[in-house]
């Protein structure tokens, strides 16, 4: 089966099987064949040749080789005495409508002209019903065949870019809360630096807290940088992530946080590190505003999944923000995970978990 899965890329199988198409029936071409003839079927696998070498240098050159072979090919079912042209044409024709560049107009005008020009030259070169029909019938399962892939195709790159629009969102966010944090902590460093020079003049101290938020604008620009590239790359694994979260927020918002990490540390996907670091940050920010001062306890377990807790001590009446919460289930959701949060005793508890 891996064998199957390495035959080479699309393009190459089809400009290889559809080339040996070509080779061998003309070389069991029925005999005598009119000179013509064979100057229709030479012209017809040069287009064929001319379509395979441009395809991937130069596309709109290598369509029209491909539909002027189609149309030479199928211009000779009529005269033929054999089935070498329709042979021909079902190769020229699967290959036509499976390519996505073509519009749904000029597509359906192909297919009408090439049944037209095959039906009308039986007729006219007296084929017969048998030949009419039987040779309408194969085109017609050829341009089936092609039609399906155009199809997949299609859907591929529809998939494609909603995937590419789904990671946008996900970078979107997270500059969101990377920056949402970053300027929080900015503003809170700025609100005692003018407090420090308007009422008490303490030019060293305010001088201080505006140095210290020139420092925290900095990592807040090395962390968006870090943050879109966790989402294309590996990040730092997620016990060191979180035990440098942990040591920000003891140092900026003089929080006292116990960090314990619990079972066999193994590498965590790249989109669950980031979701718990998030959910981790939201948690301790949340931990600083409704609870100042009280102790603040952080667990890591790996065990049959990721388990992060997060356990402040003490809050008050206003609890977190319903906002936040929510941001932190739709988070942990996108990776497959779950969270709760809510009192536990007369502390807060936050607690999110990803399954292996």
């Amino acid at each position: 089966m891996r064998l199957l899965d390495r035959i080479g890329p699309p393009w190459l199988v089809v400009g290889l099987v559809g080339t040996a198409v070509f080779v061998i029936t003309l070389a069991t071409v029925q005999r005598p064949t009119p000179v013509w003839l064979w100057l229709l079927y030479g012209v017809g696998l040069a287009c064929w040749l001319g379509f395979v070498l441009l395809d991937r240098r130069s596309p709109q050159t290598a369509t029209a080789l491909l539909l002027a072979c189609l149309l030479v090919s199928v211009t000779a079912i009529g005269p033929a005495p054999d089935g070498t042209p329709v042979l021909l044409t079902c190769v020229g024709l699967a290959v036509t409508c499976s390519l996505p560049r073509l519009s749904s107009r000029v597509l359906a005008a192909v297919l009408g002209l090439t049944f037209v020009i095959a039906g009308g030259g039986t007729l006219t070169w007296a084929q017969g019903a048998t030949s009419l029909f039987g040779d309408l019938a194969v085109l017609l399962i050829m341009a089936l065949i092609g039609l399906s892939s155009r199809q997949h195709q299609m859907q591929a790159r529809l998939l494609a870019s909603y995937a590419a629009l789904d990671e946008r969102a996900r970078i979107a966010r997270e500059m969101h809360d990377v920056l949402a944090h970053s300027l929080g902590a900015l503003g809170v460093q700025l609100e005692v630096a003018e407090a420090l020079l308007s009422e008490r003049g303490d030019l060293p101290g305010g001088l201080l807290r505006v140095q210290r938020a020139r420092l925290l604008a900095h990592e807040g620009l090395d962390e968006a940088r870090r943050a879109v590239a966790a989402l294309r790359a590996d990040v730092v694994a997620l016990d060191e992530a979180l035990s440098r979260l942990i040591e920000d927020g003891r140092r900026d918002r003089g929080l006292e946080v116990d960090f314990v990490v619990t079972g066999t540390v193994r590498p965590v996907p790249a989109g669950a590190t980031v979701a718990l670091l998030r959910i981790a940050r939201e948690a301790l920010t949340n931990a600083a505003k409704h609870a100042p001062g009280s102790a603040v306890s952080v667990s890591l377990d790996y065990g049959s999944g990721v388990r992060l807790r997060v356990y402040n001590a003490f809050v008050g009446d206003t609890g977190v923000p319903g906002h936040g919460l929510t941001g932190m289930r739709e988070r942990i959701a996108l990776v497959g995970g779950t969270l709760t949060a809510g009192r536990s005793g007369e502390g807060w508890l936050v607690t999110a978990e990803v399954p292996e």
